[in-house]
């Protein structure tokens, strides 16, 4: 499968290349990095294992002994002054349960001026030498000395001391041990009887409490018999459930009553009829309807039409008042209806009314029987707690304690054990940061798996030929040219093989050769490429467009004053700053330093510089400042044909490449590839073999 690199140099010159997505850099793994850094880890790991093994010889060791006492379940005894003095009366006379002041630099020059004073004749007032052993400052040393915890999940309670001397860590463990059982036996009956009466008084008004709640719901279910559990399941609520539906009906009834009113009171006589179903009324319409038929065929003008008229006008009148009384029938109908669902909602209303007095005294019915409840809950418990003893009347000695064999601080072994682990742990964390800020990019697969860009060709290190058996230093720059058949040559031509095979039409016209950041060895790359481009029988211009450092001035051996500086300020026309070389290529110095290089690189004079130097020669050759750091470069990237950035070998990271890529896919550049420079010893194995074309001179 063909790499991205060479699908990008087909594109066009202002198309992005789909390789600048530029992936994270690859981290190197942590044993690189520990073999890179072993001087650091090491200093990392002595430093810390030093200081937790000052930390466990340099304090005093202390003992802590354990003495064991059965409370019987009772209230555990709080460590108070009076324990400890009766604990230390137990000892035995001379025992000293403090530890021996250190001697430290005041108390010594204490000694000293005390001694002179003495010598001298003179008073002293108060001999430091002589300890001072308060009993309020031995009391406060066993306190803090001392802990009593009661045992998880058991009656049992552990006494403990911390003292200097085992002996003595074992003997006032002891000595407080026995004094919190007579503690705990003598206290047993005074401070029962205390908290049982404090109990029976809480018993006796819980008690009274729980009478009072009984009674008020006693008195609340004879007031009310009927209330049920479910005020859904009352008489009250069915009856309002039925007045509901018997409303519902009346109110379906009078609309119906309601449109047959308004049908009757808008509807013309005529259609009353239709309106209505009444056969009175019918059959009177009817018979006028048969008289008028009649009438019509006899004519106006007959006897017998005008008999027919009077009878006509006579069921008229008489139809006229049935359809009257209708009406009025209907009127009547619908006032009912309105009179009977107005007494129905009005008894609904009241049901209602009675249905929420039923459901707040069920309300008040449950709130008098959750206060029983939890009355009569509260007087349970305080029984059982009266059942129980304060103290502990039985508390008895368990075990006594022993002379602790190992002092319980510092634990040298388990420090040591620790050391090791901080001093591991302390490595590795300085191995990651190691990590994250040095990411070297080494090999071929380190640049294409970190930015995916295909290396177009590996550079080595190569400084010094053999002739005649004797080295003679060659300028890395001239490689190509001074040393033919080398290493560095081989790599030289493998870079231009791969420019001419990624594309049919060769590499582009103008080469800008840049780096990411400075002393990466792009002058020398560019250089080298511009003369393995001649060598191919091309004529070549090696541009130097590093304004801010110039130098290919000096590699050449050429005049420094002028050059294109001087193109681009019009103090000079361009036949007359060209330099001709014994290498077959033509060299154009940078000139004098300005002192805004961006400006004269962004101005339309430079373009028009490149466009007479591509006019001019086959191939221009642009060596550019670095990517980072300034613009220059990427003003000149919108300018070139396409970009070939130069990597050192173990110094230049990954995130540098990685911010050179993307201020590049920025501008739009066309990226070429990439060329891993000054690379050592069996890193030239990964170098892409890239055979060598017959050189075509398609450009």
């Amino acid at each position: 499968m063909e790499r991205r690199a060479r699908r990008d140099v087909e594109l066009p010159a202002v198309v992005v290349s789909t390789a600048a997505t530029v992936r994270p850099a690859a981290l190197p793994g942590y044993r690189q990095v520990l073999r890179h850094h072993r001087w650091g880890a090491g200093l990392v790991f002595v430093i810390l294992f030093a200081a937790t093994l000052v930390a466990t010889l340099v304090p005093m060791p202390v003992y802590r002994a354990t003495a064991l006492v059965d409370g019987n379940a009772g209230t555990v005894l709080p460590l108070t002054r009076t324990l400890a003095e009766r604990a230390l009366a137990r000892l035995e006379p001379g025992e000293d349960p403090l530890p021996a002041p250190p001697l430290v630099v005041a108390r010594l020059l204490a000694r000293a001026t005390a001694r002179v004073r003495r010598q001298l004749g003179l008073p002293v007032l108060e001999d430091p030498g002589a300890p001072v052993a308060r009993a309020e400052a031995v009391i406060d040393g066993v306190v803090a000395g001392t802990e009593i915890v009661p045992r998880a999940n058991s009656s049992l309670v552990e006494v403990s001391f911390t003292s200097p001397s085992p002996r003595v860590a074992a003997d006032v463990a002891s000595a407080l041990a026995e004094e919190y059982v007579a503690q705990a036996i003598a206290g047993a009956g005074e401070s029962g009887d205390r908290w049982r009466s404090v109990l029976e008084r809480e018993l006796q008004v819980t008690h009274d409490a729980l009478t009072r709640a009984e009674e008020a719901l006693q008195a609340f279910t004879r007031a009310n018999p009927a209330l049920s559990g479910d005020p859904r399941e009352s008489l009250e609520y069915r009856k309002l459930a039925d007045l509901n539906d018997t409303l519902t009906k009346a109110q379906s009834r009078r609309m119906e009553k309601e449109a047959l009113y308004k049908q009757v009171t808008s509807a013309s006589p005529g259609l009353l009829s239709q309106v209505v179903s009444n056969q009175v009324v019918a059959g009177l319409a009817m018979e006028v309807a048969k008289l008028e038929a009649e009438r019509a065929r006899l004519g106006d003008g007959s006897p017998a039409g005008a008999r027919l008229q009077g009878q006509i006008d006579a069921l008229r009148r008489e139809l006229r008042t049935a359809q009257e009384a209708l009406s009025d029938t209907v009127r009547a109908d619908f006032e009912a209806a309105k009179k009977q669902e107005a007494l129905l909602a009005q008894a609904v209303r009241t049901q209602r009314a009675v249905v929420g007095d039923v459901g707040q005294r069920a309300v008040e019915a449950e709130l008098l029987k959750g206060q029983v409840d939890a009355t009569r809950d509260r007087y349970e418990r305080l029984l059982a707690r009266a059942k129980d003893a304060p103290g502990g009347a039985d508390a008895r000695l368990i075990d006594r304690a022993a002379v602790p064999p190992w002092p319980s601080h510092p634990r040298p072994l388990l420090d040591l054990a620790l050391g090791v682990g901080l001093g591991l742990v302390g490595s590795l964390a300085f191995a990651a940061v190691q990590r994250r800020r040095d990411r070297p990019l080494r090999t071929v697969e380190d640049i294409e798996r970190s930015v995916g860009f295909e290396v177009l060709a590996v550079l080595p290190l190569f400084r010094e030929r053999r002739t005649n058996g004797r080295r003679m230093r060659v300028a890395p720059e001239l490689v190509a040219a001074e040393a033919p058949g080398s290493p560095g040559a081989d790599a030289v031509a493998r870079l231009r093989a791969a420019l001419f095979q990624g594309s049919a039409a060769g590499p582009p016209q103008r080469l800008l050769v840049t780096s990411a950041r400075l002393r990466e060895g792009k002058t020398c790359v560019a250089s080298n490429l511009a003369l393995a481009l001649a060598g191919a029988g091309r004529r070549v211009v090696l541009v130097d467009c590093d304004f801010r450092r110039p130098r290919l001035h000096r590699v050449f051996r050429q005049e420094g004053t002028r050059g294109a500086t001087s193109f681009l300020t019009g103090a000079a026309d361009l036949p007359s700053l060209l330099r001709e070389t014994d290498h077959g290529i033509d060299v154009l110095p940078a000139g004098p330093v300005p002192d805004e290089p961006a400006a004269l690189i962004d101005s339309t004079a430079m373009a028009s510089l490149l466009d007479e130097l591509s006019r001019r020669y086959d191939y221009v050759v642009i060596d550019a400042p670095p990517v980072l750091g300034q613009a220059d470069a990427a003003l000149l990237a919108r300018l070139a044909g396409g970009v070939v950035l130069v990597v050192r070998a173990g110094e230049t990271n990954g995130a540098a490449v990685a911010a050179a890529f993307g201020r590049l896919r920025t501008l739009r550049a066309r990226v070429l590839g990439v060329v891993l420079n000054a690379v050592r010893g069996a890193a030239l194995g990964s170098s892409p073999r890239v055979p060598l074309p017959m050189i075509h001179d398609a450009r």
